[in-house]
């Protein structure tokens, strides 16, 4: 699931290209309901640069479902995401990564790339 703005729907084409579904939201009620209704194994959550925000939406993801990971994304570099990441950093949340668009871009790469390799054989 993604959850928040996706200008241009560039996170959503690279998840789908690594072979993930996507189901995207664009706020907090909207992915709570989703969860009451369906299994997610991950959220990828586009960060606000809100502290508290952040942590009472991945709070109460966690209690919908404890398995889902949930994966922070640090949208746009600045004050308000340096202070979130700050505490972030310093007060972790089980069970969620912080990650920047090109960390995820990354990971998403390097997770493809099995897939890819047999494919071609």
């Amino acid at each position: 699931m993604l959850v928040g703005i996706d200008n241009k729907q560039i996170l959503e084409k690279r998840l789908q290209a690594a072979g993930c579904q996507v189901f995207k939201v664009i706020d907090k009620e909207a992915a709570l309901d989703q969860v009451r209704h369906e299994i997610f194994d991950k959220a990828v959550m586009v960060s606000t640069g809100s502290l508290i925000n952040t942590a009472e939406m991945i709070f109460s993801l966690r209690d919908l479902n404890r398995s889902m990971e949930i994966i922070i994304l640090l949208d746009r570099p600045g004050k308000p995401t340096n202070r979130l990441l700050r505490q972030l950093l310093l007060h972790p949340i089980a069970g969620t990564q912080i990650m920047t668009r090109r960390q995820l871009q990354k990971t998403l790469h390097e997770a493809a790339s099995p897939q890819r390799t047999e494919r071609e054989l």
